[in-house]
């Protein structure tokens, strides 16, 4: 009897990424692996520099590709969940429409779900092949520099002020690639809308006591003249305001 092959749901939120998301996504629907099976589900919220026109061409004639057109803008996290709630594979897996992370890393952050051994994955940007730490993974260049300097820095600070405050060590809870399965997903009920689900999801996971499995990963970041859309800020006060509400609101209301 031939074993079905798990089907895996990529979910791929896209505004405004009219210079990489033609070339993200042929890679993703290039990419082949015999270990299992892939849909790809793209949301695009109604971008300006013709986002809109590039995935509607993109998904033409494509086998296991569906396209939700959303009307408006309405954050990251709203267009990542509208994705999963047409989503059909049985792991989840977040992909955004640059090309800061390579898709080759695919079978890297699916291995542990596969193998059982988690429910839950992280791709650590801050780990290499031999599981070393580096804090330094924004390298900006030019007038540049002093902001990639500073990112990197906040960054270690909220994870570690995430890491204190809910009893784990992760290298890097604010990856994008983030694993998980359907079943474990309905087991929350997503209310942020913004760059702060990536929190959110991170935060009532590890509460219901799911702490991921992270694994190393490949990063090419790219800066706010590049494209980069994180407010630093704006974005780090909500990511703050996600942590801490996550961690002390009633378990049965998350």
């Amino acid at each position: 009897m031939i074993q079905k092959k798990p089907l895996v749901s990529i979910i791929i939120p896209v505004f405004n990424e009219a210079k990489t998301v033609g070339e993200l996504l042929r890679r993703v629907y290039q990419y082949k692996n015999n270990k299992f099976d892939k849909e790809i589900i793209i949301v695009e919220s109604r971008g300006t520099d013709g986002s809109r026109e590039i995935v509607k061409e993109f998904v033409r004639k494509k086998h296991n590709v569906k396209l939700i057109l959303e009307d408006k803008p309405k954050g990251k996290g709203h267009a990542v969940q509208e994705g999963i709630k047409i989503s059909k594979g049985k792991i989840i897996l977040i992909q955004d429409a640059d090309l800061e992370y390579s898709v080759n890393d695919y079978e890297k952050v699916l291995t542990p779900i596969f193998a059982g051994k988690t429910s839950f994955v992280l791709g650590s940007r801050h780990l290499n092949d031999q599981h070393s730490f580096s804090w330094r993974i924004r390298k900006f260049t030019g007038l540049e520099i002093p902001y990639a300097y500073v990112m990197n820095m906040a960054a270690i600070l909220i994870h570690t002020f995430f890491n204190k405050l809910y009893g784990v060590s992760l290298t890097d809870p604010t990856t994008m690639y983030k694993v998980f399965t359907k079943e474990l997903y309905t087991n929350i009920a997503p209310k942020t809308k913004g760059f702060d689900f990536d929190w959110e999801l991170v935060c009532k996971f590890v509460r219901l006591g799911n702490i991921p499995i992270e694994v190393p990963i490949k990063y090419e970041s790219r800066s706010p003249s590049q494209g980069k859309k994180i407010v630093f800020f704006k974005d780090g006060f909500s990511y703050i305001k996600t942590i801490i509400k996550c961690r002390f609101m009633d378990i049965s209301k998350i």
